[in-house]
């Protein structure tokens, strides 16, 4: 398909490889993007190689697995899955989408997992191609790992020199997928914790061979020390509900190295988090997914109201908030409102706002978004949201119009395939529409096109 993917080409002078040398294997990664002088903005030793290659290994299988086919999509796994890779704050975070976009993992490398320096910031596309993987395979904790970032070249170095120029495709899946989760991973509350044994003894308990369609709950048990799977959520209300079971079936891997396992959800139960930590190596793998198998992060449409809303006062606060940000690998509403001189909620909204942008994710552990900057303009990620095009071609036509505010509740009138649609917006932008989506959805998966027109509407009228 034509429009599937927006490309972007980029010169390399090596290729991100795992490379055999005398003392054990150096993975070194191709930068994109970098902010001083020096080669590599990253290069380091890593303490703790056998769980980081599995980590890498394990992202990379769910990058390139599509976990459901959806009817209207053609069954091609595009050959170019390329994950992504930050480095600032003295992180490094590796992030990628399964190909149908249910299901994102990131690896985050914390000070603790290597011996060097990060000299440099940045956001580049790394390639875990087949002899990259076979490598990592081959790590062992006696072995020697160490990473080199940087921005050269986009090139294979294997077994010598070579000089390629690769054109990179970023699904438009991908885009939106990357300004989608981090919306739900911002409202996510923490639900349970393990430790130890019952980390490996859960997730080796899940069932494999069960219906893609199959749902589930996980339950608390022994003090809630524990969990188990359930059909049904339990009295206490801490059920976390559960569908597309094989998408957590890929956390077996990884749980020998485990020493806890958190869980989070959002009050809804509409995504999952389940963040895994190695402790003793300064290492977590995080895999976010979507309350339903068939439901890709790329569909949701949680940031509309963001890309929506933004009006000349928030525009400027949104470009002070921007100017902040430098690659710091935790940033908090209150804390950072109080550097640069703007009050919480304006910096809250901010941030959700420039992560609609791709321009910050969100790590649950620390409570608070991490700066990196995806390669792609907002004007793109608008311009694969149908529902935000439907909105501003409502405004072109005058399908709008505005009622006025009773009791604080904003009421205006849309039109629609031959009848008016009736919306109300409340203060705190709980949003109500008589069209059949709001019916279906209940708001669940973002708002509809009328809801988003009137918001659109109302404040370029202010």
């Amino acid at each position: 398909m034509a429009d599937s993917a927006i490309s972007y080409d980029y010169i390399y002078p090596y290729s991100s490889e795992l490379v055999s040398e005398e003392n054990g294997e150096r993975l070194r990664l191709a930068a994109s993007k970098i902010e001083d002088k020096f080669p590599y903005f990253f290069e380091g030793e890593i303490l703790k190689p056998n769980v980081t290659a599995q980590m890498l290994l394990n992202l990379s299988k769910i990058v390139t697995t599509r976990f459901h086919y959806p009817p209207n999509m053609l069954r091609r796994i595009i050959s170019e899955r390329d994950p992504v890779i930050t480095s600032g704050g003295g992180f490094l975070r590796f992030e990628g989408f399964s190909v149908c976009a249910g299901a994102y993992a990131r690896v985050d490398i914390s000070p603790d997992g290597y011996r060097g320096e990060i000299v440099g910031k940045g956001t580049t596309n790394v390639d875990f191609n087949a002899p990259t993987r076979h490598e990592l395979a081959l790590v062992r904790d006696g072995s020697r790992l160490a990473f080199s970032v940087g921005e050269a070249e986009l090139k294979l170095e294997h077994e010598g020199n070579a000089s390629v120029e690769r054109k990179v495709e970023l699904p438009k899946r991908w885009i939106k997928g990357f300004v989608e989760v981090q919306a739900y991973q911002a409202k996510m509350k923490p639900r349970f914790v393990l430790t130890g044994q019952e980390v490996l003894r859960f997730l080796r308990s899940l069932p494999r061979n069960v219906s893609s369609k199959a749902e589930f709950y996980v339950v608390p048990t022994g003090n809630g020390k524990s969990l188990r799977l359930s059909q049904r959520a339990d009295s206490s209300g801490e059920a976390v509900k559960l569908a597309g079971l094989k998408r957590l079936n890929v956390l077996a891997d990884i749980a020998p190295f485990a020493d806890r396992l958190e869980v989070f959800a959002t009050e809804d139960n509409q995504s999952t988090e389940w963040r895994i930590e190695s402790k003793s190596g300064g290492l977590s793998f995080v895999l976010t997914i979507t309350a339903d198998l068939y439901r890709g992060f790329s569909g949701e449409g949680q940031v509309l109201s963001e890309l929506a809303s933004v009006d000349g006062a928030s525009e400027k606060n949104l470009a002070r908030v921007y100017a902040g940000l430098k690659w710091q690998s935790c940033i908090k509403a209150d804390s950072f409102g109080s550097q640069i001189g703007l009050k919480q909620d304006s910096v809250g909204r901010s941030l959700a706002t420039l992560g609609s942008r791709g321009l910050v994710g969100y790590d649950l552990n620390q409570g608070g978004y991490f700066h990196r900057e995806l390669p792609f303009r907002i004007e793109e990620v608008e311009a694969v949201h149908p529902r935000l095009i439907g909105a501003r071609k409502l405004i072109e036509k005058g399908g709008v119009k505005v009622l006025g505010k009773v009791d604080g509740v904003l009421r205006a009138e849309v039109e629609g395939s031959g009848v008016v649609h009736i919306v109300k917006i409340s203060a705190d932008n709980d949003a109500v529409c008589t069209c059949p989506w709001h019916s279906k959805y209940q708001g669940k998966r973002g708002f509809c096109k009328h809801i988003l027109a009137v918001l659109m509407e109302a404040e370029d009228g202010e």
